[in-house]
């Protein structure tokens, strides 16, 4: 059932996850692909989990988007990095 509101309201704050190789300090890579994206980057908060078995880390990065289109494009630049594993 569609009541034609918008799913995603902007700005607001949203949250990206990137896997990565724990290695060449990966969560710092991750967070400054999505400062090169987004303008509001003051409002970047970031958190970081490592694997079990320590290969791996996780990076939860939150920000504040604008615009639909400024959310893609931190999808779309953090999935065509080569060190990122996935993003969710």
């Amino acid at each position: 059932m569609d009541d034609g509101r918008p799913l995603r309201h902007f700005p607001d704050r949203y949250s990206v996850k990137a896997l990565g190789r724990d290695q060449d300090d990966f969560a710092t890579h991750a967070q400054a692909i999505v400062e090169s994206v987004i303008d509001a980057r003051d409002s970047i908060k970031k958190k970081v989990r490592e694997s079990k078995n320590k290969s791996y880390l996780s990076v939860t990065i939150d920000f504040t988007a604008r615009d639909q289109e400024e959310l893609d494009l931190v999808f779309t630049t953090l999935n065509a990095d080569d060190r990122v594993v996935w993003v969710l």
